[in-house]
C-alpha cells in the first residue's frame, strides 16, 4: 500500500509559479501545514519512506517524518516544464490537457512522468509494504493512472486541486 502525500505549500505555490524542477522552499503557512500533517499521521507506521529530491519535497517529508529514514528518488519529482520552471502559471497552455503527450520544450510531457513512477514502483516498492510517498502533482496523477487505471484525461478532470478537496493522505494500492 502506498500512502500519498503532497508536499506542503511553497513560496512559488502562494506566487503562483510552477516550480517544475526548480527548487523552492516551503512557506511559513506551508511549514505550518507539514507540522500539522505530522500530528495527523503521528500514530501510523510506515515500512518505508520516500520523498522527491525537490527542495520543497525534501523538507515537507523532513518535518513530517523526523525520527524515520527518508529515501529521496529523483522518479518522484514533479513534470520537468523544461523552458518553463519557475514560470508564472499563466506563461503555460490554456489547455491542460495539452501536456498528455505533448513535451514542454527540453522538458517532459505525462506519459514521461507515468513512466517514472512505474519505474519507482516495479523497483522500490516492495510488494505488501506500507509505503509513504511525498511528492508533487503530476506523479500523483501518474499514481492515478497506474494504481487506479484511470486515462491521463480522467486524473487531470478529477484532480482534488481543482476542487480544492485537500485531504492528508491518499492511498494507492500497487497491485491494482
Amino acid at each position: 500500500m502506498i500512502v500519498y502525500f503532497v508536499h506542503s505549500t511553497s513560496v512559488d505555490n502562494e506566487r503562483g509559479v510552477r516550480s517544475g524542477w526548480r527548487d523552492s522552499q516551503l512557506s511559513p503557512a506551508g511549514e505550518q501545514q507539514a507540522h500539522e500533517l505530522k500530528d495527523a499521521v503521528s500514530e501510523t507506521d510506515f515500512d518505508l519512506v520516500f520523498a522527491s529530491v525537490l527542495f520543497r519535497a525534501r523538507q515537507t517529508a523532513q518535518i513530517v517524518f523526523p525520527n524515520q529514514e527518508i529515501q529521496f528518488d529523483q522518479r518522484l519529482r514533479e513534470m520537468n516544464f523544461g523552458d518553463l520552471n519557475g514560470s508564472h502559471g499563466r506563461e503555460f497552455p490554456a489547455e491542460e490537457m495539452w501536456c498528455i503527450e505533448n513535451r514542454f520544450e527540453n522538458g517532459e510531457c505525462c506519459l514521461d512522468v507515468e513512466a517514472r513512477i512505474r519505474d519507482f514502483l516495479s523497483s522500490s516498492v516492495p510488494r505488501g509494504s506500507k509505503v509513504a510517498v511525498i511528492s508533487h502533482k503530476y506523479p500523483q496523477l501518474a499514481l492515478e493512472v497506474v494504481c487506479n487505471h484511470r486515462t491521463w484525461r480522467e486524473a487531470i478532470a478529477s484532480d482534488w486541486r481543482i476542487a480544492g478537496a485537500w485531504q492528508p493522505g491518499w492511498i494507492y494500492n500497487e497491485d491494482a
